[in-house]
């Protein structure tokens, strides 16, 4: 049972992007992104018209309009392109390009097509130029390159020339010009030419035939012609165009004529190119800068856009082509702080009323946010750094204050009516648009889901989520808007880091209400590099206000972050840090936390997974670390156990655990004929999936022979393997879900040739005597007995397999307060969808003639196959896109529990698995009910009356 759906349609951090404003009717931008998507947006609100999401390894290389009705998408390395019509989105043909070696792609869609001509599209990909058909797809024809190592920089055809130039470097020295026949593919020329200085690859090309690249040292520019077969080189010094230069300059990627820029250690540095191949210094600029390629505007006119950073606002200038001191637009547009810097600029050009032009720019910032700037203003904004949210905790809201001041009361009688004056104007059709948006806003902050407040069942809370760029969200669960954002300074770019990476967000102190004032806070743990080796970054943020309480930067690595289950006496929940030397560091340092985590010093274990040494260990603390004794805060590790899996037969591919907030309501569970069995109940399992290593690859990849799948359940205390299973014939990927004592895992079956889902159930074999009642009332059981997981346990398992219709990409479970409510599986489909399905249906014990018994009891019958129910999609018609994640929030309500699915989309909705048996629905009729207790009162008093007037008819007979 599903309600309150909340979805919320992305696109991610925009790379590429084309305007379409040149016919009448919708005006839109086609844009795509870091998440491989590819969109249609409305260039007057920033709606999404259509999109498409192609695979993970489907990386977009550029785009393109042609013909004035396709949207040419260049995919996959340069080996796939594709063609979207534009009004609608559908794929109208779709080229398979194939060369002999990887390479840089490039796409060149001539400026000259026309609308409805057949012209054809350039594209370097896999080391050869293919000449495609814009109209059907079709390979006019394609040149290959012998060298190897030939890097193609440019790929160069005039709208006046039957010509093709591609320019790049072979090796670190020598630089080679083909000319070919852009009619039927021919080689005219090829020439070539060493620089001893060698090149570094980055290419700005200023002119037809002439561009500027730097040497290898990165402090000598050199310009490059390459006219009528000749090649020459000019070379200029950085130091003497840019005083107190220093260190490596770096070309800024830009396609301007006659002008590029050079970033320096001090600042940017435009630079104009002469016919002759001079360089001149036109400008130089100390704040951060970003440019726009060039855009043709008028038939001999280009201009481009000049991105500066104030203090609280950017600067938009738009230059014209080579008069750099002539500004067509210039503009100053206030900007939030927590948006970080201009990463890109996209310009476009429209005309005035009065024939005059103007300019709008889209521009892509810091956090992956996307803006419209035109005449001065944002017309619109878009949060699409939530399409690639990496971490997901939730915070409580505050509670609701029962005291209200008399400043309150004035402003609550204030806001009544100011409320009933705009609701009368908008009855009377006198209301203007900011009073519909006003009247909106009121009921939105009036409606119960979006109060800020916590609720009596649970339902309302914030979703603190973490996003690639670093930035930091608060999501209401009940409108879904977003409460607060927060662009965290310790993971942007800067001296100390040079390229921070978040890696996961996690609850830091959760205050009692009741016993205390301080706002609950989160921690964020990053690194300053992607390596796992790069030291790590702390960042404590409050979670009602959004603001950053402290943050530092760590001096070890952060290979594993583990949450430990004391908290402190302010309610500091206790961490455990990894690092990659092995050692662990104890946060907060604080005096008592030591002393919290010293009596719990012997029981603390974790485990650490090599995959590609094929190897799991099981550690433990010893005494502080070597060498470091004014540190009480960092502790030495030892190694426990090993379990070396042989290369040559297993490859570990997925290892899950229980999580460990999860609520068992009891370890007994009644089967058919009142019989009991316990549940085996550990946070210290794990399980393990492997498969043969011709098997690692995609489902194909190996026959069923040379396949297996092997999967265990290793007890992480003692290294001990409690269960191991093998599947002949199959392969990953593996999807597996840990809960209480049963697994679920998904996997392909090459022998059938279909999905596959498998459970295990673990069960105590030690307490199975304890089914005597009078055992139960002596007190001769060992139901009290304290369970060691040194011990060894007495286990027995039961497992069955079905076929399954879907790929999988993620599995989840339903999780409630105390444990009570029957659990459901989230399935993340293939197809970006959420299916829920009973785990009734994973009962191992299900048979083909269940006996009354265990009819009774709730077990279905077997069948060879799991059922799909169409109305068991929580998401039902809406899709995910993107899915990579689906949290579970248990609700203070037992019944209920809250469901948080991610991707490029976001999608929230609540479910109540065995039914809402613990309340009323929401379209409860409350009137009936006060109208059938009216009636039964006034039913039983016409009864009374009757009665005693017939008792009194009786007496006097």
């Amino acid at each position: 049972m599903a309600m309150a759906i909340r979805h919320q349609k992305y696109i991610g951090k925009v790379k590429h992007a084309v305007f379409q404003t040149q016919k009448t009717g919708r005006k839109r931008v086609l844009v795509s992104t870091e998440e491989n998507v590819i969109a249609s947006l409305d260039l007057r609100h920033g709606e999404i018209f259509w999109r498409h999401v192609l695979g993970t390894n489907d990386a977009i290389d550029g785009i393109d309009i042609a013909m004035g009705k396709y949207l040419i998408t260049l995919s996959s390395e340069g080996s796939i392109l594709r063609a979207w019509n534009l009004p609608d989105g559908q794929m109208w043909w779709e080229s398979f390009l194939q060369g002999p070696s990887n390479s840089k792609s490039f796409l060149f869609t001539s400026t000259s097509m026309k609308v409805d001509k057949d012209n054809t599209i350039l594209v370097f990909g896999k080391g050869s130029l293919h000449a495609i058909s814009s109209m059907h797809g079709e390979i006019v024809w394609k040149v290959d390159f012998p060298a190897e190592s030939f890097e193609v920089q440019e790929v160069i055809q005039h709208h006046d020339s039957n010509t093709v130039y591609v320019v790049g470097f072979v090796g670190f020295s020598q630089f080679d010009v083909y000319q070919i026949n852009a009619k039927n593919g021919e080689l005219i020329k090829h020439d070539s030419a060493a620089f001893d200085g060698g090149f570094s690859g980055e290419v700005s090309l200023v002119s037809k035939a002439k561009l500027v690249v730097l040497d290898a040292a990165r402090s000598t520019l050199l310009t490059i012609s390459f006219q009528k077969g000749e090649i020459s080189f000019q070379k200029t010094y950085v130091s003497d165009l840019v005083k107190d230069f220093s260190g490596m300059a770096v070309i800024l990627p830009s396609k301007l004529t006659g002008l590029f820029a050079v970033k320096t250690n001090t600042a940017t540095t435009f630079i104009s190119v002469s016919s002759e191949g001079q360089l001149e210094v036109v400008d130089k600029i100390n704040h951060a800068t970003v440019i726009s390629d060039a855009l043709s505007f008028s038939e001999d006119r280009q201009a481009f856009a000049l991105v500066q950073h104030g203090d609280n606002d950017i600067h938009l200038n738009v230059k014209q082509g080579h008069d750099w001191n002539s500004d067509l637009l210039k503009e100053r547009i206030k900007l939030n702080q927590q948006r970080g810097f201009v990463h890109k600029v996209f310009m476009n050009n429209y005309v005035r009323t009065d024939k005059s032009h103007g300019f709008r720019a889209l521009i892509v910032m810091e956090d992956h946010s996307l803006l419209l700037l035109q005449q001065g203003e944002i017309v619109w904004s878009r949060e699409d750094g939530l399409a690639s949210i990496i971490g997901v905790t939730t915070s409580e809201l505050p509670v609701e204050k029962k005291g209200v001041t008399v400043a309150k009361v004035e402003q609550n009688l204030f806001e009544w009516l100011k409320g009933h004056m705009l609701k009368v104007k908008g009855t009377l059709m006198l209301a203007s648009a900011e009073d519909v948006a006003a009247i909106q806003d009121m009921r939105l902050r009036s409606s119960e889901k979006s109060k800020m407040t916590r609720d009596h069942n649970g339902f309302r809370k914030l979703l603190i989520v973490l996003t690639k760029s670093g930035k930091l969200f608060a999501l209401h669960t009940g409108d879904g808007r977003i409460v607060w954002s927060l662009l965290l300074n310790s993971l942007r770019q800067s001296e100390a880091c040079e390229n921070p990476t978040g890696i996961n967000v996690y609850q830091w102190q959760v205050p009692h209400h009741h016993a205390m004032n301080e706002n609950p806070s989160v921690l964020v743990v990053g690194r300053c590099k992607p390596s796992s080796d790069a030291p790590g970054i702390f960042s404590f943020v409050d979670t009602y206000t959004g603001k950053e309480l402290k943050s530092f930067g760590l001096d070890h690595s952060v290979a594993q972050v583990i949450p430990l289950p004391f908290t402190d006496s302010t309610e500091q929940r206790l961490h455990l840090l990894i690092d990659t030397s092995g050692q662990a560091h104890l946060y907060p340092r604080a005096p008592e936390a030591v002393a919290i985590f010293q009596l719990e010093f012997s029981n603390i274990y974790w485990y650490s997974v090599e995959a590609h040494n094929g190897v799991i260990k099981g550690h433990g603390l010893k005494s502080n670390c070597d060498g470091e004794v004014a540190n009480n805060y960092c502790f030495g590790t030892r190694e426990v156990w090993s379990i070396v899996f042989p290369s040559e037969s297993e490859k570990i591919i997925t290892t899950i655990t229980r999580n460990s907030n999860e609520a068992v309501h009891t370890q007994a569970k009644v089967v058919a004929d009142q019989d009991v069995m316990y549940k085996y109940i550990s946070k210290n399992l794990l399980f393990v999936a492997t498969v043969s290593p011709k098997a690692s690859g995609d489902i194909g990849s190996a026959t069923p022979e040379e396949s297996h799948l092997v999967v265990y359940v290793v007890d992480t205390v003692t290294g001990r393997i409690l269960h191991r299973m093998n599947h002949h014939g199959s392969q990953g990927p593996v999807h597996a879900v840990f809960s209480e004592n049963w697994i679920v895992y998904h996997y392909f079956n090459l022998r059938a040739h279909r999905y596959e889902m498998t459970v295990i159930e673990i069960y105590d074999q030690s307490r199975a005597d304890n089914k005597d009642v009078w055992k139960l009332v002596l007190g001769k059981h060992n139901l009290t007995s304290p369970m060691s997981s040194y011990s060894r346990p007495e286990v027995t398992t039961k497992s069955q397999s079905y076929y399954f219709t879907h790929s999988v990409k993620v599995i989840t479970v339903t999780s409630t307060a105390k444990g009570i409510t029957s659990k459901h599986l989230l399935i993340g489909t293939i197809g970006d969808q959420v299916l829920a399905m009973d785990k009734r249906f994973f009962d191992p014990r299900r048979s083909v003639n269940p006996t009354q018994s265990e009819k009774e009891e709730g077990i279905l019958p077997l069948t060879d196959s799991l059922p799909i129910i169409p109305q068991s999609y929580v998401t039902h018609a809406l899709k995910v896109e993107g899915l990579r994640g689906i949290v579970t929030v248990p609700a203070k309500l037992e019944s209920a529990t809250l469901v948080f699915t991610y991707g490029v989309d976001l999608f929230f909705t609540r479910l109540a698995p065995s039914r809402t048996y613990d309340s009323l629905t929401e379209d409860f009729s409350y009137a009936l009910l006060l109208i059938t207790i009216f009636v039964l009162l006034a039913a039983i008093f016409v009864t009374w009356v009757l009665s005693e007037k017939k008792d009194l008819r009786d007496k006097w007979r």
